[in-house]
């Protein structure tokens, strides 16, 4: 039963479409009698414009996305020259540096022991322990 409900459906819906098809070029033609020329005119011209201002559209569009293309290499070549750049410096400086060798720092030549580690930290955390002790009593 349901499907002989889904085929009366089916073939009334292409019959409503082949009808609304044929009567929506017949019956305008048939009513307004000499009019339909001059609507046809009219919907040919602005078909025209409209074909003449998309195409328009249609180049700027390829145009933009050019332009954003171009930019996109730009960039990227922008980057490949500070890239280049860098490494020709750095090259530059092995070959030609008149700076001496690095500054020496005593933290190369002496490393505290543990211990002295240990008591510093325990003398910095006392000390803001007072400190903090001393604040909350006095302020």
């Amino acid at each position: 039963m349901q499907l002989l409900i889904t085929i009366a459906i089916m073939l009334g819906g292409a019959v409503l479409n082949a009808t609304t098809f044929i009567g929506g070029s017949y019956l305008p033609k048939y009513l307004s009698g000499d009019k339909t020329d001059t609507e046809r005119i009219r919907h040919d011209k602005s078909l025209e414009k409209y074909q003449k201002d998309y195409q328009k559209y249609m180049e700027g569009q390829r145009a933009f996305e050019q332009w954003k293309e171009a930019q996109a290499q730009k960039g990227e070549d922008a980057r490949q020259d500070f890239a280049n750049t860098d490494e020709a410096l750095k090259l530059y400086n092995q070959t030609h540096s008149p700076l001496p060798p690095n500054e020496p720092k005593f933290s190369d030549y002496y490393k505290p022991s543990t211990s002295q580690q240990v008591g510093e930290m325990a003398y910095v955390g006392g000390g803001m322990l007072a400190i903090g002790y001393l604040a909350s009593k006095f302020i």
